[in-house]
């Protein structure tokens, strides 16, 4: 059972994908929403099974949170691609800058969703914490990312537009990987549970 959640990060793998568009050219929104129609449909699917008895009680709560977590993910792509297209940015250098910090987050993320699904393969304890260890360092270089953006945000002169697209922007790249973050502390648990 606890494997049918991790169907939900290989979504969020293609959504995150999509998001690489965003350096070379418009996003296919489309695309994104429907992964994320699709994320939803699979949380909603996964978390019947859970509730319906498929899951030792002990465990139940744990689950249904990690599921809400890995839906999370996606639905922060979603946001965040959403925020891109909203908002052009006259300013090529601006623009560039932005597309330059996304593609770090996207690497960052790919990262993170591989690590989440190598946690459903272990069995060692100490290894899940290595692992758990290595989301956190990829959410604190995220972190890193954001306060670059901040700071650009309130360094120069801009429309409230342009600030807001950034400070936005910032915020909901933060969001994705803290997420994934949130999701390896409940893997995290649920393994640790049944294995110890």
């Amino acid at each position: 059972m606890l494997k049918e959640c991790s169907k939900i990060l290989r979504i969020a793998q293609e959504a995150n994908a999509s998001l690489r568009t965003f350096a070379g050219s418009k996003l296919d929104m489309a695309s994104i929403r429907r992964l994320e129609q699709k994320a939803d449909g699979e949380k909603f699917r996964i978390a019947n099974m859970i509730t319906s008895g498929a899951v030792a009680p002990n465990v139940l709560d744990n689950m249904l949170l990690l599921l809400g977590h890995h839906d999370n993910i996606v639905n922060s792509i979603y946001n965040l691609a959403r925020e891109l297209c909203r908002y052009g940015v006259r300013d090529e250098e601006e623009a560039r800058y932005i597309r330059t910090q996304v593609a770090e987050v996207v690497q960052l993320v790919d990262s993170a969703l591989e690590t989440l699904l190598a946690m459903y393969e272990q069995e060692d304890v100490t290894k899940l914490r290595s692992l758990r260890q290595t989301i956190e360092h990829l959410e604190e270089t995220g972190d890193n990312v954001k306060e670059s953006m901040l700071d650009l945000a309130y360094a120069r002169p801009a429309t409230f537009q342009s600030f807001y697209h950034v400070v936005q922007t910032a915020h909901l790249a933060d969001n994705v990987l803290d997420g994934c973050e949130d999701s390896a502390d409940a893997l995290l648990t649920i393994i640790a549970s049944v294995i110890t």
